[in-house]
């Protein structure tokens, strides 16, 4: 990629030929991106695929007064280049349809604030054979269980470097790093000859953090719980939910229900619910990006927004302020950004997403929790996704056990669980000490009570 001072002057140049192209205009923004990359594939236990590279970009957006966007990328970071850039993206605006609900791109900020640990310079440096070492752990864990039988995984590494430029002023760059293990381990029981699965994985911005022996050991024991499972009767009984099932069927559903762009369209369960109590004194979620060293922390969002530390519930209660924005959508609703603008990659215009989705962990541990549980269920995940305009779930099970006195016991099979989710956050009772980070959620053990349970049982 191009130096600091190079693309400060490409991004000069671009912005010179958009002010002296168009009509009308509003605001443009000239976005560069860097990331350099590693990619290892596990296969049937063994590795199928690595590769590095690089994908460095340049993308336009201008908007006119009349709403209207005009979006225009390549990967050549060139003078010429960005030329034809400007000129395509300014023929788009002007053929585009008016956008009235469009108010501005950001203005420049004077302070941004400070976040740890979300670059690692040896990451950056670290080489393909250097890598393998942590796929081979995976690979042992794997071959060292007479139960395993097959393993898919991956490592991933990613050193990202951004400068966003815009005609109101904005000028701001950051780099960061990013590192990832997972492993999906398939156990066979000697007897039985029954299959089962687990996965497990891990997402860190520095090396050092990286657990792959933990990744592959947490994905065998649970693929080894689940095996020769069960069919139980239909009932009515408490669920308690492991961090996995906890980000499932609470804190995704909530992240995406609180999107600025879906409430505004009136897309998801929680429109009109806005400064009501729709759950459990239990209930609490923020959204924080300032976390040193977390992989969801940034400085600034996808259009050079200072990030924030966001609460969204508080004691049950959703909060007025608890919606996530970007420049659009704030604009739209009259308020500011949250810095909240999410960009896959230099060839997409923003979205909107959750930085470090949290809920709080709570006072009691898993043991104590699952002790005062009579007959219910510990809910592990399931392949199904709640409808987040009705927040309506029903799905199958796919890795969850019986509890009987206090006791986790067999392994479900053909097991339904069905609740709105506005009743799962009314019956919250309890929140684990004990909690899990997955990227970029954090979530402990949560006990609901009265859930419908449909068991394949006659």
């Amino acid at each position: 990629m191009e130096s600091d001072s190079d693309v400060f002057g490409l991004a000069k140049y671009g912005l010179k030929i958009i002010e002296q192209n168009a009509h009308e205009l509003k605001c443009a923004e000239i976005f560069f991106e860097k990331n350099k990359y590693i990619s290892i594939e596990i296969e049937e236990n063994s590795v199928k695929n690595s590769e590095t590279g690089e994908d460095n970009g340049v993308s336009v957006r201008v908007i006119n007064k009349k709403g209207a966007l005009g979006f225009a990328f390549s990967n050549k970071l060139e003078k010429k280049t960005v030329n034809e850039l400007c000129n395509t993206a300014l023929k788009m605006m002007n053929v585009s349809t008016p956008d009235p609900d469009f108010y501005d791109l950001p203005g420049s900020y004077q302070n941004y604030p400070i976040v740890k640990g979300l670059f690692d310079k040896n990451l950056k440096v670290l080489q393909l054979e250097d890598s393998m070492s942590y796929v081979n752990i995976l690979i042992e864990v794997c071959e060292q269980d007479e139960l395993a039988i097959s393993q898919s995984g991956s490592f991933i590494t990613n050193y990202t470097k951004t400068n966003i430029f815009n005609s109101n002023g904005l000028e701001v760059s950051g780099k960061d790093t990013s590192c990832s293990l997972s492993s999906h381990i398939i156990v066979k029981d000697k007897v039985s000859k029954e299959t089962s699965d687990g996965y497990d994985w891990q997402s860190e911005r520095t090396l050092k953090r990286l657990k792959a022996f933990d990744v592959a050991k947490t994905a065998l024991e649970e693929a080894k719980r689940n095996l020769n499972r069960k069919k139980i009767k239909s009932m009515k009984v408490p669920i308690i939910l492991s961090p996995k099932g906890t980000i499932q069927l609470i804190m995704r559903p909530i992240a995406s229900a609180i999107n600025g762009e879906s409430f505004q369209y009136k897309r998801t369960f929680l429109v009109d619910k806005r400064d009501e109590i729709i759950g459990s004194k239990y209930l609490d979620i923020e959204d924080n990006g300032l976390i040193d060293g977390a992989v969801g922390s940034a400085v600034f969002d996808g259009e050079g927004v200072p990030c924030k530390n966001k609460k969204i519930f508080e004691k049950g209660k959703f909060l007025k302020t608890g919606l996530l924005h970007n420049s659009y959508t704030a604009g739209k609703e009259g308020v500011e950004s949250t810095g909240n603008a999410s960009r896959s990659s230099y060839n997409s215009i923003p979205s909107i997403g959750a930085t470090n989705f949290i809920m709080p962990n709570g006072d009691i541990t898993i043991k104590e929790m699952i002790k005062d549980v009579k007959e219910g269920i510990l809910f592990d995940y399931t392949g199904d996704t709640p409808n987040i305009s009705t927040g309506d779930f029903s799905g199958l099970i796919l890795h969850g056990n019986l509890i009987i006195n206090g006791e986790v016991k067999e392994p479900l099979n053909e097991t339904m669980i069905g609740i709105k989710l506005l009743d799962l956050f009314k019956n919250i009772k309890a929140v684990s000490k004990e909690f899990k980070i997955y990227g970029a959620f954090q979530a402990p053990y949560v006990r609901v009570k009265d859930v419908q349970i449909i068991g394949g049982k006659n």
